[in-house]
């Protein structure tokens, strides 16, 4: 019987499942916590993930997708509120119906796991963690929730056990791969919204609420409640560490969020109670070590949370990997080696557009010439609808290959840079001369994609 043996039970982990059963393989998974549909949510750990079209196609792959869509809030657009609460907006698609969706992290792995158990072939064993992984002797050191340990001999394994994996600290310390995590200054807290803020806040909206050095994110449920993320410093002024006490938790949010202040039920209490998350950027080469274990999702290619990719690309993963063993009728020495040259230039490029985005939602939206910029971009789709397809959309809307989105962005990011040299608003723009540049944006984007066939 083929046999895998998957490290993680999250969102990536518990997907894979799936579709390998589906292949016919018998699968055990190997997950530290304990079953989050026993255990109850892991309230305040988590920032509310986008669905978009990776995702969306990832889960469709696996049969699952209709039963997902019930969890799903649409979100049309940013809701940008500014210090006075005045509010501007910026469409994510072409049009209304091209949108991306909020979804609870929590009650997606429910589903996960319920839509796994279908499977016969699928065998959970939760609060079990890896100690250690000898790919030489093939066998994984696990350790219970009860203290007692054992060894595992595994045929195949895959790590989709997150940016902290076991799985790759083990290939790392064999020698068998490089990586690298980079932490940034900044971590979040989950603060709830109260359901009577849809009465003041648009529907349908992602919110953001960004200053300075903070940034405060609003992500729409169900019940119209809304999760709230506040990114801080972790460190200095206005910082998780100085924010220390009741008093000067509701000082310092009443100044920097009047607006939404009166529509958090209790600040202090989340702000004191849920733990602080850590973002970080993980890369790593390669992401296997011949045929017989393999990274996956955040393990292979984890990414700080600002443009939304981490849920989306770790589905992406599953899916083309599936496509992969397809091709090679299973054949995991060919499959593994594929699968890394074929995603990691792509991981690369979400990676490097996930900083860009962090800088842009963090100052670039409070930015005249930036907004202009993206009511130019709406123009030049709607002007030009064969020709521009903005990078946001490129990523969001479609499956297109990440480095090409990348590589098609830094061409845009010309063209409205010249365009914005002589406009600062949309009445100003000589659209002829934009006719004569966009014949020049085209020349330059067949040549892309010649450099890109090339490689």
């Amino acid at each position: 019987m083929k046999t895998v043996s998957i490290i993680g039970a999250g969102l990536v982990g518990s997907l894979l499942a799936i579709y390998l059963a589906r292949r016919g393989y018998e699968v055990d998974v190997f997950e530290s916590r304990s079953d989050c549909r026993v255990a109850g949510s892991d309230i305040g750990r988590s920032i509310n993930l986008a669905m978009s079209c990776r995702g969306i196609t990832g889960l469709s792959g696996a049969g699952i997708l209709p039963i997902v869509k019930e969890l799903m809030v649409p979100m049309r657009a940013r809701a940008i509120h500014d210090e006075k609460g005045d509010v501007k907006y910026q469409a994510f698609g072409r049009h209304h119906d091209e949108y991306i969706n909020a979804i609870q992290r929590t009650d997606l792995n429910k589903i996960l796991l319920d839509e796994a158990d279908k499977f016969p072939l699928i065998r959970w064993h939760f609060n079990t963690r890896l100690l250690h992984l000898d790919v030489s002797r093939k066998e994984a050191n696990f350790i219970r929730s009860d203290g007692s340990q054992f060894t595992y001999a595994y045929q195949r394994v895959i790590g989709a056990d997150g940016a902290s994996s076991q799985v790759r600290t083990s290939l790392q310390q064999q020698g068998l791969v490089s990586t690298s995590r980079e932490f940034i200054s900044d971590g979040y807290k989950e603060i709830a919204i109260s359901s009577a803020s849809s009465n003041h806040l648009a529907r349908e909206h992602l919110h953001l609420w960004p200053r300075d050095s903070l940034l405060l994110l609003g992500n729409p449920n169900l019940d119209n409640s809304v999760t709230g993320s506040l990114f801080l410093p972790l460190e200095g002024e206005n910082s998780f560490s100085s924010l220390d006490n009741a008093p000067r938790i509701k000082a310092f949010f009443e100044k920097a969020f009047p607006d939404i202040a009166p529509m958090v039920p209790d600040v202090a209490g989340d702000f004191l109670n849920h733990p602080v998350g850590h973002m970080s950027t993980v890369k790593c080469a390669p992401w296997h070590h011949d045929d017989q274990c393999l990274l996956i999702g955040d393990a292979a290619h984890g990414l700080i949370p600002f443009f939304g990719q981490g849920m989306n690309s770790g589905f992406e993963d599953c899916r083309i990997l599936n496509e992969f063993l397809d091709l090679y009728h299973d054949d995991w020495s060919r499959v593994m080696p594929a699968f890394y040259l074929a995603r990691k230039p792509n991981t690369d490029a979400v990676s490097e557009m996930s900083t860009d985005n962090h800088n842009e939602i963090q100052m670039g939206i409070r930015n005249q010439r930036f907004n202009f910029k993206k009511q130019l971009e709406q123009h030049l789709m709607q002007r030009y609808p064969d020709r521009y397809v903005s990078k946001h959309v490129l990523v969001m809307f479609t499956n297109t290959n990440y480095a090409t989105a990348l590589a098609h962005g830094r061409l845009q990011s010309t063209l409205l840079d010249r365009i914005c040299n002589q406009a600062t608003q949309p009445a100003d723009v000589d659209w002829l001369r934009v006719d004569e540049l966009m014949h020049e944006y085209d020349k330059s984007l067949a040549q892309t994609h010649d450099q890109t066939e090339t490689a």
